[in-house]
């Protein structure tokens, strides 16, 4: 009997922060989220819990608006309490490139990651890394990518492909 490896499953789950409140005359780094952005936090947040997403750990971006976005995340979310949210300047990132080095650099023994980043980076990887192509990613649109490798450095195109748009549940 031939015995083929078995390949392990990577689930990755990337979420575009929430809408921005460009009222406030601050830096981008410091910009928070508005009224709609914590409203469809609260709504994906509802879609995240209803999917039975499990990650082991959350990685977000060093931006205000991304880690407001997370928290409302971690707040609904039982399971996401206990996790660790690590911070990573390599996440804030507007054309994709360092963020998917980042994700090709994960710890393999994670096999679910949730991410919080931005735009320009989640449409790149919706193309990269899916079949989909010229799919807008909008605010606090969230993407789930699953992979049939057994290392984050083997992530090509996912064998399965979901997104969620807070505009489809308003």
């Amino acid at each position: 009997m031939d015995c083929k490896k078995i390949k392990s499953l990577k689930k990755l789950i990337i979420i575009r922060h929430a809408k921005s409140d460009w009222s406030k005359y601050v830096s981008d780094l410091d910009r928070p989220i508005s009224t709609r952005g914590i409203n469809d936090a609260e709504t994906i947040s509802d879609i995240f819990n209803s999917e039975n997403l499990k990650p082991e750990v959350i990685y977000t971006s060093i931006a205000k608006r991304t880690i407001e976005t997370s928290e409302i995340f971690i707040d609904r979310c039982d399971f996401l309490k206990d996790l660790e949210c690590l911070k990573s300047e390599k996440l804030y990132d507007f054309k994709g490139d360092n963020v998917k080095s980042f994700i090709r650099n994960l710890p393999n023994n994670f096999s679910t990651v949730l991410i919080f980043t931005h735009n320009n980076t989640c449409n790149f990887l919706v193309n990269d890394f899916s079949d989909k192509f010229n799919l807008h990613v909008p605010t606090c649109g969230m993407l789930i990518f699953e992979f049939s490798v057994s290392l984050w450095a083997e992530i090509e195109k996912s064998k399965n492909f979901s997104f969620f748009f807070p505009k489809e549940y308003r």
